[in-house]
C-alpha cells in the first residue's frame, strides 16, 4: 500500500490518515492466523523429512 502525503501536510492531518489505516488487513482478511507453530505436528525436522521422503 502506497499512500503520498503533500510535503506542506499538518501533522494533524498526517496522524489522523494513519490512525485510519492503522490495523487495516488486506482485504479484510486476518494474517495473524498464520503466524506461530503448525498445530499438532511432532518434531520440526522429523515432518520435514517424512514430507521431503513422500517426493521420492
Amino acid at each position: 500500500m502506497i499512500i503520498e502525503i503533500p510535503k506542506n501536510t499538518p501533522e494533524k492531518e498526517i496522524k489522523k490518515i494513519l490512525k485510519k489505516i492503522q490495523g487495516k488487513t488486506s482485504q479484510g482478511k486476518d494474517v495473524d492466523s498464520f503466524f506461530g507453530k503448525l498445530p499438532g505436528i511432532e518434531d520440526g525436522l522429523a515432518y520435514q523429512k517424512k514430507r521431503r521422503n513422500e517426493w521420492k
